[in-house]
Formats: structure tokens, C-alpha cells, sequence
């Protein structure tokens, strides 16, 4: 196993340098022209691409908020926002498909106001899911536009259409497993967990009916969680409607910098090019997508008839929302959680 960890460890470091080493030959190439639209950029259109940065975090903040607070009623709004930043830098620094700073995010709003970790989390995995649910909602329009707009290489068509596909899937079988579930069939998931998992935990969970019963606490906690945040419709509504602005930002941000840079590119086409970076990122175990978005948005815009010193421009002032809002913020709220921590530890004591 830690032979394995090695490996995969070995192999980013890999892929990070061969990207690295393309977009050193690009900046190479095309350094100079990128710096000289740098140096004449429209400094009130780069002011509102950076508003729409902060607009996706505080979209993603409200959203995330409304949902534990149904759950944790005392819920403080700034500090689920810190909470939810520190997640979310654990998630794009590490390589694990952007889940593992969701436990975190959970447990530090869990911890602050003495709620169950597992109600928490269950409101956390709510806004994962419900993040998803609007990928898709966005995507699919995004992708009839692109599909019948350009000439799309097949290998993205398919690509799109089988994540579509697949996260639909998801959730249609997720929806029919979840909605008549009990305390049995929730022992029977768990113990059918604890098999084919049994060589990957390597020991960490010894006592199989402890580890049965976390599985069944869970779903029953998520289900719960479910029923309590789905009996208002118009509260899912509210919450779909800010996931949506979250994406609505994030393609307005990549809108107004082609603005800042004097070139008129279609807000469609900008849209459907940052939706897809976003989604090829997504699957990279690379930390913070380093290289990925920038080759992926820089290849994508070329193919849409983007002049590449442009293209270039823009894919690096959009990875701001990342290197700046994301890890920068993120690392931020984690010393400031980190203080309040502290000062309550003293304090209790």
C-alpha cells in the first residue's frame, strides 16, 4: 500500500513537470505578448472579474450556511464561511478529487457549536451533492450551445455525454437505494462495505459490527438530513438557484477579463470553455489543478478561435479565483479557525 502511495506520488510529480515544461516553452514563446496585455489591461474590468471571484465564494458560503442551519440552528454565518473556505483549500491541495476537506469542514462547524459530527456532515455531503446536481443542470445546455456553435472533437463530446451520464445514473439509483431504506437494509449496506473494503482499511476498523454501525448512522443521519432539507421545496429551489450563481460568476470573472483585454469572445463560449476546464480539473489528482486548468482553458479557447497570446492572458488571470480566492483565503481561514480554536480551548479551561 505505501509502495502504491509512492508510486501515484511519483507519477505527479511526473506529470507536474512535463506540464510545467509546456507551459514554460508556451510562456517562452509568448511571455512577451502576454506581459504587454497585462501591462494595458482595463483596470475596471479586471475590478469586476475580481468581484465575481469573491461573488462565487460568498455565493458557496450562503448556500453552504442555509444547509447546515437547518440542521445546527445556532449555526454563525461567518463561521461556516471560514469553515467551508478551509475545506475547500484542504480539498484542491491535496490529490483526492476534492473530498477530503469535506470531513474537515464538517468537524470544525461540528466541533464550534457541539453538534453531532454526523448531522454535520450529512448537510455536507447534501451541498456536495447538490453542487453536482448543478453541474449538470448548467452543463446540459452548455453543451447543446457548444455542440451545434463549433466543430467539436468527438473525445469531448463523449466526454461530456458520459459525465452526464454517469452523475444522472448516480443519482437516479442513489434516489431509489435511499428513499425506502431502514435500519436493515442500512446494517446490510455496511456489512456488504466492510467485505469489499476489508483489504483496503487494512485493519483500521477491527470490530466488524462498529464499523456496521458508523455505515448505518450515517445513512440514517443522511436521510434524516434529506427529508429535513428536502420538505421545502423552495428552499432546494434557493439552494439550486446559488449553485447556479456560483457557476454564473465563475464564467462572468473569465467574461470580464477577455473585456480587460480588449477581445470580444461570445459569454457562451467563455461559459462552456471555463465549465469544461472546470469538470477536466476535477478529475485530475494534481493539487490545486496546477497546469491542468491552465492547458486545458488555454487549449480549449484556442479552439474557438482565440488568438494564443489571448488565450494564454486570460487562462492565467482566471486561475486567480484558485491561487488567490481559494488557496490564499482557504490557508487564511484555516489560521484564523486554528486562533478561534485555541482561544476557546483556553477559555473552556
Amino acid at each position: 500500500m505505501r509502495e502504491k502511495g509512492r508510486r501515484k506520488r511519483t507519477l505527479t510529480w511526473i506529470a507536474l513537470f512535463l506540464l510545467f515544461i509546456v507551459l514554460a516553452v508556451m510562456f517562452a514563446r509568448f511571455g512577451g505578448e502576454v506581459l504587454g496585455i497585462i501591462a494595458h489591461i482595463r483596470p475596471e474590468y479586471f475590478a469586476l472579474a475580481l468581484a465575481c471571484h469573491i461573488g462565487v465564494q460568498l455565493s458557496w458560503a450562503i448556500k453552504y450556511h442555509l444547509l447546515v442551519k437547518r440542521r445546527v440552528p445556532g449555526a454563525y454565518f461567518p463561521y461556516v464561511a471560514l469553515a467551508n473556505m478551509y475545506g475547500n483549500f484542504v480539498n484542491i491541495t491535496t490529490p483526492s478529487g476534492r473530498v477530503a476537506g469535506e470531513p474537515l469542514r464538517a468537524r470544525a462547524i461540528a466541533k464550534r457549536y457541539h453538534a453531532r459530527f454526523s448531522t454535520v456532515f450529512a448537510a455536507t455531503m447534501m451541498d456536495k451533492m447538490t453542487l453536482t446536481i448543478t453541474q449538470i443542470v448548467v452543463l446540459i445546455p452548455l453543451s447543446i450551445y457548444m455542440t451545434y456553435e463549433f466543430d467539436m472533437p468527438r473525445i469531448v463530446e463523449y466526454f461530456l455525454g458520459a459525465f452526464i451520464l454517469f452523475w444522472t445514473g448516480v443519482g437516479i439509483i442513489s434516489y431509489y437505494l435511499f428513499k425506502g431504506m431502514g435500519e436493515g437494509r442500512s446494517r446490510k449496506i455496511g456489512g456488504l462495505i466492510y467485505r469489499i473494503s476489508k483489504f483496503i482499511l487494512r485493519g483500521k476498523y477491527r470490530d466488524r459490527g462498529f464499523f456496521v454501525e458508523k455505515v448505518r448512522s450515517g445513512i440514517m443521519e443522511f436521510k434524516s438530513s434529506f427529508k429535513v432539507l428536502s420538505r421545502k421545496p423552495l428552499f432546494m429551489l434557493l439552494d439550486l438557484i446559488l449553485g447556479i450563481s456560483m457557476y454564473a460568476f465563475r464564467f462572468s470573472a473569465a467574461y470580464m477579463f477577455f473585456l480587460a483585454v480588449g477581445h470580444s469572445q461570445p459569454f457562451l463560449t467563455v461559459s462552456t470553455v471555463v465549465m469544461i476546464a472546470f469538470l477536466v480539473g476535477l478529475m485530475s489528482q494534481l493539487p490545486g489543478m496546477v497546469g491542468i486548468a491552465e492547458s486545458s482553458l488555454t487549449g480549449l479557447y484556442l479552439a474557438t478561435g482565440v488568438p494564443v497570446s489571448i488565450a494564454l492572458t486570460v487562462s492565467i488571470l482566471s486561475q486567480m479565483n484558485v491561487y488567490v480566492f481559494e488557496i490564499g483565503l482557504g490557508y487564511l481561514s484555516m489560521i484564523i479557525l486554528n486562533i478561534l480554536s485555541g482561544k476557546r480551548g483556553r477559555s473552556a479551561s
